[in-house]
């Protein structure tokens, strides 16, 4: 199993679909590839991470297709191309 990382200065969340757009990754318990890749490519929450393309994730240097789909998978989000679907209206 991979290691994780650890925010010894506040509570840390195992990353979810119900996450907060607004969730710092530092506050995340990321793979620490996953984590030190995604604040080498500058990002800071988890909003962004959803919002942004799988052609973008993957150039950046560490992540991979596995650690992608990872993230899709964990944060909740079933397009491809990053952009969460619009939700369905009951009828």
């Amino acid at each position: 199993m991979e290691n994780k990382v650890s925010n010894l200065g506040g509570d840390v969340f195992d990353p979810t679909p119900e996450l907060p757009d607004d969730t710092p990754i530092d506050s995340i318990q990321f793979p620490i590839r996953v984590h030190k890749a995604l604040m080498a490519g500058g990002f800071s929450t988890v909003g962004e991470i959803r919002e942004t393309s799988n052609e973008m994730l993957l150039s950046l240097q560490d992540l991979g297709s596995g650690s992608v789909s990872y993230l899709r998978e964990t944060l909740g989000l079933p397009s491809c191309d990053g952009v969460r679907p619009l939700e369905k209206k009951p009828r």
